[in-house]
């Protein structure tokens, strides 16, 4: 496993995280759904365990994956070695009184959202606390920046960041100087990020967190033409079977141009993310052992200079998610 610095914080983390959405299980607002499907408890500690035997040390979650399941699994499993692991979480998405997805980046929801999140994590301390994909607007209210600078006076926090929609808002928060760390969605069927936004995070030392970085599971190679999602997987919103039929044709593109340089389509793809030295981290989910596995050989090697030009060059303004103005 490789390690890196995390922007400036001085903290080092795993090349490849452990993305913590899909352990969430099944959740909904409004009727939509907002998991990965159905989740085994039992399976997702499993999972936790072995990344972190695998070397995986960073840790990234939210409290409202599966509101607050995923931090509560992870909080079991990483509390025995806490000081071993660098845990991320976020704030700020919340379900209404009615059911309805919102946002709430009060100063109020902060401090109270920040004990519920420690309290599951079984910690007095969270590494790194990230708005949750707020808009620019919600950022330049003084009030998030204060609350933020507030939980690190008081030792809840060590440092925060910002999960961001698109690289336009991450370029603002970079200029503006707000918290120390950016998660970005970012992998080979969406490379706008690194056009500008990388550059510059690198030039003002913000870490970098890649989520996405299988492209919702396009680039894991399970999928075809055909695939259908359950009831419960977000996936069905925007993976419609014109876009799916769309985004395969470029797969097949993106194995073509891999081929034997990597043991698999995943390991391939999260190669091609870390070959970008702005990335500190890669975060794919993983529901079980075997995924996790999977998932952590990438972080042993590296991809042939040469396959991650040509995949920058053959697929770097397809950009998948932006095109369809999908934002997760």
């Amino acid at each position: 496993m490789q390690y890196r610095e995390l922007g400036k914080t001085g903290i080092k983390v795993s090349a490849i995280g452990f993305g913590g959405w899909a352990i969430g299980g099944p959740s909904e607002a409004s009727g939509t759904p907002l998991g990965w499907g159905r989740t085994n408890d039992e399976e997702s500690l499993a999972a936790i365990r072995r990344a972190r035997d695998l070397g995986v040390t960073f840790f990234d979650t939210s409290d409202s994956y599966g509101f607050g399941r995923s931090e509560s699994l992870l909080g079991i499993v990483l509390s025995r070695k806490r000081q071993d692991a660098v845990i991320a979480t976020k704030v700020g998405v919340v379900r209404g009184p009615g059911g309805e997805l919102k946002k709430d980046f009060t100063g109020q929801h902060i401090f109270a959202a920040v004990d519920g999140s420690l309290k599951r994590l079984r910690s007095d301390y969270i590494d790194l606390y990230q708005v949750h994909n707020p808009t620019l607007d919600e950022l330049r209210r003084e009030e998030i920046q204060d609350a933020m600078e507030r939980l690190q006076d008081a030792g809840k926090i060590r440092y925060w960041g910002v999960s961001v929609s698109s690289p336009e808002e991450g370029i603002e928060i970079i200029k503006r100087g707000w918290g120390h760390a950016l998660q970005v969605l970012y992998n080979i069927l969406n490379q706008a990020p690194a056009q500008e936004l990388f550059p510059l995070a690198k030039e003002k030392g913000y870490g970098i967190i890649v989520r996405v970085p299988l492209a919702s599971g396009l680039l894991t190679g399970k999928f075809r033409n055909d695939t259908t999602f359950a009831s419960d997987d977000l996936r069905q919103s925007f993976l419609t079977p014109r876009r799916l039929q769309e985004a395969l044709a470029r797969v097949d593109e993106v194995k073509s141009i891999i081929g034997g340089t990597a043991r698999s389509l995943i390991e391939g793809a999260l190669r091609f993310v870390l070959a970008n030295d702005a990335v500190a981290t890669a975060i794919p989910g993983a529901k079980n052992i075997r995924q996790v596995e999977t998932n952590v050989t990438a972080g042993d090697a590296w991809l042939p200079e040469d396959v991650v030009e040509k995949l920058r060059t053959r697929l770097g303004d397809y950009n998948f998610y932006q095109r369809h103005n999908v934002r997760i």
